[in-house]
């Protein structure tokens, strides 16, 4: 059991690092305007564009009062950085509720699924998509996208400035180190021309963030099992 355990943390830890490398090279750096990787086939130069292009609607949230009992333990997720930093990318439910007295009464608002969430404060740069119907505070700058192969490029892009700390640079410092929605809407990204090398570049990541997924609950799975005989299997 051991090591199966060990095989699957390596495994893991190897994926890691080669999505790491990829996501370095398969996206511009700095001034560069294509990326050092590219799928056979694709030669254009790629397109520059402020982030607030490609995606309809944006904003961050609100957190209603917590001295008011009734606007919270609710049914409507409500996210929380320890959510975003305990997923796997995408969030299906959260740690918190609030209720919808406690989200017309404050600046909380629906933000709907398969948007993207980006926190701003504390753990900066912090990323993922939204897979139901979340409320997010003030911590979070949401983007809704009308199409999903955009939103799908550019999470993995956003995913690459999240590893790399790219946000780290745009941070204000003060008592909290923290980003804000204009400098985010203002960020220039670059995109591929066409649409079949935005997708071939998205399913790349998907298929690499299945597969780290996949070894890290075998392990999981792996070391509950030792737990279990461990204990059942010594006086």
């Amino acid at each position: 059991i051991d090591n199966l355990i060990t095989l699957h943390q390596r495994k893991c830890d190897k994926l890691i690092n080669v999505k790491k490398c990829l996501l370095e090279k398969m996206f511009p750096s700095g001034n560069e305007k294509t990326p050092k990787i590219r799928f056979k086939g694709f030669t254009e130069a790629w397109e520059q564009y402020k982030l607030s292009n490609l995606f309809i609607k944006s904003g961050s949230g609100g957190t209603p009062l917590s001295s008011i009992k009734e606007y919270y333990n609710g049914e409507i997720p409500f996210l929380s950085i320890t959510d975003v930093s305990n997923s796997d990318g995408y969030i299906y439910d959260t740690e918190k509720h609030i209720s919808e007295v406690g989200l017309l009464n404050s600046a909380a608002w629906l933000v709907p699924s398969e948007s993207i969430s980006l926190a701003m404060y504390a753990s900066v740069g912090k990323v993922a998509i939204l897979k139901n119907d979340i409320a997010t505070s003030q911590a979070f700058f949401n983007m809704i996208f009308d199409n999903k192969n955009i939103r799908n490029y550019v999470y993995h892009y956003l995913r690459k400035m999240e590893i790399f700390e790219i946000w780290n640079k745009l941070v204000s410092t003060g008592t909290q180190a923290n980003l804000n929605a204009e400098k985010i809407k203002n960020y220039n990204i670059y995109c591929p021309k066409r649409n079949e090398e935005k997708n071939k570049i998205s399913n790349l990541f998907f298929c690499l963030d299945n597969l780290i997924t996949l070894h890290q609950r075998k392990c999981e799975k792996l070391k509950n099992i030792k737990k279990s005989l461990l204990e059942k299997m010594f006086c």
